[in-house]
């Protein structure tokens, strides 16, 4: 029995120095790869056991993968030193109510819409932007995406657009503390919009840099929220990406492939963009129904910065808040 009790204190002692070490090298790789440094060493020591924690959770939703029981993967990427406070503070839509005056348009029912589609192949998307972990700028990220692309679709020219012009000058949504795409339209409709080139993203909100004669006039011609994941179909298939509103909980931070269907906050709190939408068959011959989105978090993220979410369910209300424009 002495000799059983003495072989399995030596067991746990070599599995915890293995498993330390791992950590450690693990730690290190992560930090090295995104360019982690910290103020000191407690702050180290706070941020190392956040993102053990971090480690422990993606490897047990991707054994839940693996089995079939989930359809996402998980990653370390960037956000897995932060606690579940700090990431659920990432939300960048405003609360308030939308007026009462903005218009909403269904394109009723269309039968003969195309399976599969995806505006990635026309060429006309932008490469994936980071708004940064300090400015809740989402909804200026999602706004101008869709403008780049849909001018692109009609002029066959991509230009890339400014976000910082409509943080630090739209006077209805608030810079770096959250916005709605539906009033960046409106603001975009009247004042044009300039290019990166001329208008770089600094990830704070700074004074108004806008120049009228560098602006592109877009010649919208009308704006309005798109009801329904049908009429979303309609108006991508039909016309092009489109903003959309999304409740994003810790799950969606880890998000690293697939089709997601995990936990959603109770409301809407982040802006991404609608590309395209799809049918991906399971091992049982089931339809798994998605979209396909573009995100601001960078490459880091998700599929190289897109990503696909389970389709009509309205998934973390993402029916809700879908906005988008007509150019004439």
């Amino acid at each position: 029995m002495q000799v059983i009790k003495v072989l399995s204190i030596f067991c746990t002692l070599v599995i915890c120095t293995w498993a330390s070490h791992f950590f450690d090298q693990e730690w290190n790789i992560w930090k090295s790869k995104y360019g982690k440094t910290y103020a000191n060493m407690d702050e180290e020591l706070l941020r190392r056991q956040t993102w053990e924690d971090t480690w422990h959770k993606v490897q047990k939703h991707n054994e839940l993968a693996d089995q079939g029981l989930s359809t996402y993967r998980m990653a370390m990427n960037h956000f897995a030193d932060m606690t579940g406070k700090e990431l659920k503070k990432r939300g960048c839509l405003l609360s308030s109510e939308l007026p009462s005056n903005v218009p909403t348009y269904s394109y009723g029912t269309h039968t003969d819409l195309p399976e599969h589609v995806d505006w990635r192949d026309s060429k006309c998307v932008t490469h994936v932007k980071n708004q940064g972990s300090y400015c809740g700028s989402c909804w200026a990220f999602a706004t101008v995406g869709v403008i780049e692309t849909r001018l692109c679709i009609k002029n066959n020219e991509l230009v890339d657009l400014s976000e910082q012009q409509l943080v630090d000058c739209d006077p209805v949504d608030l810079g770096c503390c959250g916005g709605l795409p539906i009033f960046a339209l409106m603001y975009v409709a009247e004042q044009g919009i300039m290019k990166t080139e001329d208008y770089q993203y600094t990830e704070k909100k700074t004074s108004c840099s806008y120049n009228m004669d560098e602006a592109m006039q877009l010649n919208i011609s009308k704006y309005y929220l798109v009801p329904g994941e049908e009429n979303i179909a309609s108006s991508v298939a039909l016309e092009g990406p489109i903003t959309v509103g999304f409740g994003v909980d810790i799950d969606f931070m880890f998000y690293s492939e697939g089709i997601f269907d995990g936990d959603c906050s109770t409301h809407p709190n982040h802006a991404i963009i609608i590309l395209g939408y799809g049918t991906e068959h399971d091992d049982e011959d089931e339809d798994n129904e998605y979209w396909i989105i573009k995100n601001s978090w960078g490459e880091e993220w998700g599929e190289k910065g897109f990503g696909r979410i389970k389709r009509n369910i309205n998934k973390c209300f993402i029916a809700e808040l879908a906005a988008t424009f007509d150019i004439m």
